[in-house]
């Protein structure tokens, strides 16, 4: 599997503090099936953000890859960034100033929780004729999506990914949550689940093996498959996509509002 959401480096945001952390959490991935990761710490902007540098990133990336294989951990850690989202991302892409996804040109990018941007789709214009593909981080957690699903349906068409949350599907972050999360699912609204690793138990740890049984038992073993292999293999290596159209909700099937 591979998980392409995760603060597994350290001391750089709300994630792992310190290498041996950085450490454990490698080995818990490896243990659930998980055999490439994404390190994806806070951009400045966000409130999660502590520090943030390229450079710090590459160097701590060599450091925990090379700790790993010393253990004998089969996890290959790669770069990223969640990037919190302003008028100025394109800007610092193109200065080097964020990392995209290892070697791509796929970002990561988190909108406030609050609601949709009005320059969004602007915004995300800009970014794909400059080239990059632009998958949207936890779109279950923004307050919009959670009144009205279908509110991922114009950026969808225009080809933004949208990346689920595991913990959010099996049940961890409450069964509201958990509703939402099938409802995108099985709406085709949901193109990869990754763990938003935070830490360790019972900090949000990189686990992916109980998202991935759910996902089957909601849409089948060969979609499921897909989330957590062909999909988020093809954004790290810029391959194109062929992906099922998204599904309207229907208003009297939005249970999760109270």
């Amino acid at each position: 599997m591979i998980d392409l959401h995760s603060h597994i480096l350290y001391d750089l945001d709300d994630g792992a503090g310190t290498l041996d952390e950085a450490l454990a959490m490698g080995r818990i991935a490896a243990a659930d099936g998980i055999r490439v990761i994404a390190a994806t710490p806070h951009s400045p902007g966000s409130t999660a953000h502590r520090h943030y540098d390229p450079a710090i990133i590459q160097q701590r990336l060599h450091t925990l890859n090379t700790a790993l294989m010393a253990e004998g951990v089969q996890l290959e850690v790669v770069a990223g960034t969640e990037i919190f989202y302003d008028g100025d991302v394109l800007d610092r892409l193109k200065r080097g100033a964020l990392l995209p996804y290892g070697r791509s040109r796929a970002i990561l990018l988190e909108l406030p929780y609050g609601a949709i941007p009005p320059l969004l789709d602007t915004a995300l214009f800009n970014l794909q004729i400059a080239g990059y593909r632009i998958v949207l981080a936890h779109p279950e957690r923004i307050a919009d999506v959670q009144h009205d699903p279908n509110r991922l349906l114009p950026l969808i068409e225009r080809g933004v990914l949208m990346q689920l949350t595991a913990e959010a599907l099996t049940g961890e972050q409450g069964a509201r949550m958990q509703t939402l999360s099938e409802t995108l699912l099985t709406h085709s609204m949901v193109h990869l689940l990754a763990s938003d690793a935070h830490g360790l138990p019972p900090r949000r740890p990189p686990l992916l093996a109980a998202a991935h049984a759910r996902a089957i038992e909601l849409i089948g073993a060969v979609a499921a498959n897909h989330l957590l292999t062909s999909i988020p293999a093809a954004i790290l290596h810029d391959q194109p996509l062929r992906l099922p159209p998204a599904q309207p909700v229907a208003q009297h099937s939005r249970r999760w509002r109270g």
